[in-house]
Formats: structure tokens, sequence, C-alpha cells
């Protein structure tokens, strides 16, 4: 939870309230979908898809748990949408362990960015991320706002990738859970670069079509231990219709995937219209069964607030969209093989929930969040 934005220093300022603002724009708005026509063709990959079409958007998604109890989200964004084509945006915020955020990005209309010819890399000014090669990297570095983000990481290659969503529209590939980063992080005021190791997560999504006509509100869990990882995401479209999808990876490997199972959202004691945060995710299904408890909210932005007044007016026709994040806890018991054993799992992560519009009374009821809905 976050209160108003910091200072011009970016100096860390410190979370009081559940509505807060923070640095936000046109990017970190997009829950990309459908494969269409990108620079990559095949699936996993992460490298950029986006077409030509006037509401083609797609974008990687980036959560980083550290040693240091420091949290890291960031997302990096290339749209049509809006006046020009191909902008990119940078979002980031970044938690150390008092609750203290700082939130920073970069934002480029198109010839004022670059992206690598095999689209793989993007850097939007200070804004860097390459996943090319063996050792990826997400940088971050501007002397003049006194913030330094250097981080490093081995993939082994893509988790899964989604094969469900509205009209077969939506599409995620997982390309890392749970991967191990090392880095070191800077800000003013800080004698030296704070080491840090811990796990990072990445997806990347992407469209033709203007995400808010395809999904109300999006769910996501990743957890954060290094090794065994369990990814959720439970996307609903403005219909009501819900598509679900669930991945285990051990050794690397995606050993257990389904879409084929029913979610419960609990309700929390202070229930709050429109923009809620679930109390916990209760998982049941063929082969699975399980929860997600959210127990330490972190950082709730409104995307629109800070982005220029004429995109703000354009985008407030067909939008008004939150995000937030809260450490969770989960539990979740699989069965791969009927023939084996269950195998269970538990650790932490983080809950991401991001609402394109607010929920209306007819779908947050808490009677329309029980399976099947």
């Amino acid at each position: 939870m976050i209160h108003s934005r910091p200072p011009h220093s970016m100096h860390p300022s410190r979370i009081r309230s559940p509505l807060g603002r923070s640095l936000g724009c046109l990017m970190a708005l997009v829950v990309g979908v459908a494969p269409l026509m990108g620079i990559a063709s095949e699936r996993g990959t992460p490298n950029s898809r986006i077409s030509s079409a006037g509401s083609a958007s797609e974008y990687w998604d980036i959560v980083a748990r550290f040693d240091s109890n420091h949290s890291l989200f960031a997302r990096f964004l290339i749209t049509n949408e809006g006046p020009g084509e191909r902008t990119a945006v940078a979002t980031w915020y970044l938690v150390d362990p008092d609750g203290m955020m700082v939130p920073f990005r970069n934002g480029r209309r198109e010839s004022r960015w670059s992206l690598s010819p095999d689209g793989a890399r993007v850097e939007i000014g200070s804004s860097v991320l390459d996943q090319r090669g063996a050792v990826h990297s997400l940088e971050y570095d501007s002397g003049k706002r006194g913030i330094r983000v250097h981080l490093r990481f081995a993939p082994g290659g893509a988790v899964a990738s989604t094969d469900t969503g509205p009209g077969d529209q939506y599409a995620i590939d997982l390309l890392d859970i749970g991967t191990p980063v090392v880095g070191d992080l800077w800000l003013r005021g800080m004698g030296e670069p704070l080491a840090v190791n811990g796990s990072i997560s990445v997806t990347h999504t992407w469209t033709d079509t203007g995400e808010s006509d395809l999904a109300l509100r999006r769910i996501e869990f990743s957890s954060s231990e290094q090794g065994d990882g369990v990814y959720l995401s439970d996307l609903t479209e403005p219909t009501g219709d819900r598509h679900r999808w669930l991945v285990v990876k051990r050794g690397g490997e995606a050993v257990f995937r389904t879409s084929d199972f029913h979610i419960e959202i609990a309700r929390p004691p202070r229930w709050r219209e429109g923009y809620p945060m679930p109390e916990s995710l209760r998982i049941s299904g063929a082969g699975i069964e399980g929860s997600i408890v959210a127990e330490t909210p972190l950082v709730e932005v409104d995307p629109l607030e800070d982005i220029p007044q004429l995109f703000r007016i354009l985008l407030s026709f067909k939008m008004r969209p939150r995000r937030l994040w809260a450490l969770s806890s989960f539990d979740v018991k699989f069965r791969a093989d009927p023939n084996l054993p269950a195998i269970s799992l538990h650790g932490s992560g983080v809950t991401t929930v991001t609402y394109l519009n607010p929920l209306p009374k007819t779908i947050s009821r808490f009677r329309s969040e029980n399976p099947g809905a």
C-alpha cells in the first residue's frame, strides 16, 4: 500500500495507506494478449512479437525478491495505442524492507528508443532489459535521479506457454520463475551499492486488441523460491467469464500444467468495492489442490495518475485501472502422474492483481467468486 508520490529527489517515501499515488504511465495499463505478427514466431522465446495493428501492444513483466527483503516490480511495454505508434515505456517500483517505495520510469516515442534486431533487447532511456545470450540483464542507471539497478540472471529456458484465453486472444509465455538473480541496488544517499541476490520471474504477453476490451481483472501469483516454482494466472473478462492457468516447475521444466481447475476467491475482512486484493485463492481440480494467501500488501498504483493529460483523457473513457502487489504464501499439492504419490510444495511469493476497470457489483459480490464462476 502506498501514499503520495515521493519527492522529486526520488528518495524513498514510507507507505502509509491502501490508496496511493505513484509514477504510472500508459504502458502500465495493458495486460497483453494473442500471438500475431511479431519478430519472433516460436512460442516461449523472449523476443518481441508486436504487430503493426493499431491497437497492438506487448509487455514483459518482472517480479523480483531479494534476500535483503527488497521487492522489485518492473514492466517494459511497447504499444501502438494512443498518439503515434511504437511507443515504449518502462515502469519500475522498488520497495525496501520497511515498506518504503520508489517509483521511476522512462518513456520514449518511436525512433527515440531501441530494439535489437532479434527483438530480445529493449532500451528505453535509462531502462534496459536484455534477454540475449546465456546471461540476461535488467538495468536502470540514472545519476540525475539518483537510482541504479543492475541485475543479472541465467535463465534455463522458457517454462511454459498458455493455450487458453478469451476468444483465443490471450497469450502468456512464462519465461522465468524462481530463477536465481544477483546484482546491486543504489539510491542517492547510500554510501555504497547494496549487493543483492534472490529470485526473478519474467512473463511476456502480447495483443492486437485493446486490452480493456478483453480483460477486467488479472490475478497472478509467482513463487519466489529458487528451484521449484508455482505460477498461477486467473483472468476475468468484462462479461464475468474467467480463464485460469497453473504451472508447477521442477528441475527447470514444467512438470505440471493445467487450466482445468477452480479458484475460490476468499473475501478479505475489509472488503473494498472496485479494486479488492483477494485474501486468499483456494485451488481445486484434477490432480491439484492448495491455497495462496495474500499476507502483506506492498504497493497499489493508479497507472493513469501521472501520464500526460492527453493520454489520460483519452484512456479514461475506456478504463479506470489499478495495480496491486502483496507478499503471499502458498501451499500446493499436485499429482503429475496418477500412479505416483502426490507432491507437496509450500513457500512464499508475490500476488499481483491488475484491474483495467473496477469490478462491477454483479461480479464483485462474494458469491460470484466461488468455484466455477
